[in-house]
């Protein structure tokens, strides 16, 4: 029995081949053998599928690369771009960035802006919610190349290059635990972006591991990466008639804004309060004392990212890759420098 309403995916799935192939195929592009066009056109008739040429968005001549990034102003995207626009630079592809921040939510937006111009593949650098990404992911893998680039979707097939969000905040959390803190803050994002899910899960679990009680009142979610807000929030948790010993950070802008508000508030960091960031960004050397933090390889997320998507340009066939790149803790003036043995 034939399937009722036949996807590309059922005809790629069908004919042995990519979806990018199936794309190749219906809209006449270049680069396919006789052999593999024929397996693919043998795969439509018998699923009756129907072909919509005007859906395709993707050109094989075009030179340039689009780049969704949420915004521009988060300094974790800086390091991240060079890298992506570097390897572009290399293979002789242009960079167009474009900051979604909450003006594109659906896939009609997404849609609009790459049949404006014509890409030869994209790269997600954007956290829009995890299912707003999957559904719009959906609808474009089959159409172009795309790579997720710090992040990604567990039951999807599509290519990424991201960290152990979760293993990373339990490593952070564990060294906190290690210094001695026991009533800990964890300053975290909206918990619509699922690294911010992820993180709050690894704190959660090295918390638990300790046998250690989690202050509900103290986990705090933003709604964006702003400084003003975490810094209004870390002045709300210093002020309690028991503050935090220690305060953990989903971003070293956070952390940032938590010093700022202990040194305010007249507190000594780490004496008073310990704080720990995450992403190792430039500010964390720039402020006093200088953070603790968890050191993402930002550059090479984004080099690495745009590898892979020129793989998938060059090697449409080639099965796609899921990268983890690897974390380290970087000690710092913000937190005690000896561990206590007892607390281990």
């Amino acid at each position: 029995m034939k399937k009722e309403n036949p996807t590309v995916a059922d005809v790629a799935k069908k004919a042995g081949v990519s979806t990018a192939t199936v794309s190749r195929v219906i809209n006449a592009k270049d680069k396919v053998s006789d052999k593999t066009k024929t397996a693919v056109l043998n795969a439509i008739k018998e699923l009756d599928f129907i072909i919509k040429q005007d859906t395709d968005l993707y050109d094989q001549d075009s030179k340039t690369i689009l780049v969704f990034v949420t915004e521009l102003r988060n300094p974790f995207f800086v390091p991240v771009l060079d890298g992506i626009q570097n390897s572009s630079y290399k293979h002789g592809y242009d960079l167009l960035i474009l900051q979604t921040k909450e003006l594109y939510k659906e896939f009609s937006d997404y849609e609009s802006v790459l049949k404006s111009q014509r890409f030869a593949g994209v790269i997600f650098l954007s956290s829009i919610t995890s299912n707003q990404l999957k559904i719009i992911t959906q609808k474009l893998n089959y159409r172009l190349p795309i790579v997720l680039c710090s992040e990604y979707i567990h039951d999807m097939d599509i290519p990424y290059v991201c960290i152990d969000d979760v293993a990373s905040m339990k490593k952070a959390t564990k060294y906190a635990l290690s210094i001695g803190s026991r009533n800990i803050a964890f300053l975290n994002a909206s918990l619509n972006q699922s690294y911010a899910r992820r993180r709050e899960a690894g704190f959660r679990d090295a918390m638990a591991e300790y046998k250690i009680e989690v202050n509900e009142d103290y986990i705090i979610h933003l709604s964006s990466v702003s400084y003003n807000l975490a810094y209004t929030n870390s002045m709300h948790l210093l002020k309690q008639k028991t503050p935090p010993d220690t305060i953990i950070c989903v971003s070293d802008v956070f952390a940032a804004a938590a010093i700022n508000a202990a040194k305010k508030l007249g507190l000594r960091v780490p004496e008073d309060v310990a704080v720990i960031g995450f992403d190792n960004i430039d500010l964390s050397t720039m402020i006093s004392p200088t953070l603790t933090t968890i050191d993402q390889p930002t550059y090479l997320l984004g080099y690495q990212s745009c590898e892979l998507l020129m793989e998938k340009i060059y090697k449409p066939n080639t099965p796609n890759k899921q990268l983890y790149l690897e974390t380290e803790l970087i000690i710092r003036e913000s937190t005690p420098m000896v561990v206590k043995k007892e607390t281990l």
